[in-house]
């Protein structure tokens, strides 16, 4: 049985001129072997990872909730109570995601860098190193422009 080994890439999204917008750089494990691949299927592996990522937080925030009656009554003291919203979350469909970010990347709505180059197009062939580091740019238009 052969074993594949996976590529756990940093992976930052940011936004330009908002401070707060984007997340911090994290690791990514995607699932792709180190080598060359084209940007479609890294974009497909960064979003599936991300998707299972975000359930993963759901589910443990969820589980947590209904766990600690502390919690809850912490929560009922700040105001913040929240019932549904980890159910919900947990429901994103893994395809919908998928071609929602290739179709935002080809309608120009962000770039994607690897080791800070710009890739031009999805069938363009980028090389994953266990220390290649993705940035996804979040174009944003300039009002009246």
């Amino acid at each position: 049985m052969m074993r594949v080994m996976a590529t756990a890439v940093r992976v930052e999204a940011a936004v330009p001129g908002r401070r707060r917008a984007g997340t911090a750089e994290h690791p990514v494990d995607i699932g792709l072997e180190p080598g060359p691949h084209v940007l479609r299927s890294v974009i497909e592996a960064v979003v599936r990872a991300e998707v299972a990522e975000f359930r993963r937080r759901a589910e443990e925030q969820r589980f947590v909730r209904v766990l600690t009656e502390q919690a809850l009554a912490e929560a009922v003291a700040t105001g913040t109570v929240r019932f549904g919203d980890a159910e919900r979350a947990t429901e994103v469909d893994d395809e919908e995601a998928v071609a929602a970010a290739l179709l935002a990347f080809e309608d120009g709505l962000f770039e994607v860098f690897v080791d800070e180059e710009p890739v031009a197009g999805l069938d363009e062939e980028i090389a994953l190193t266990p220390s290649t580091k993705l940035l996804f740019l979040r174009l944003v238009p300039l009002a009246g422009g």
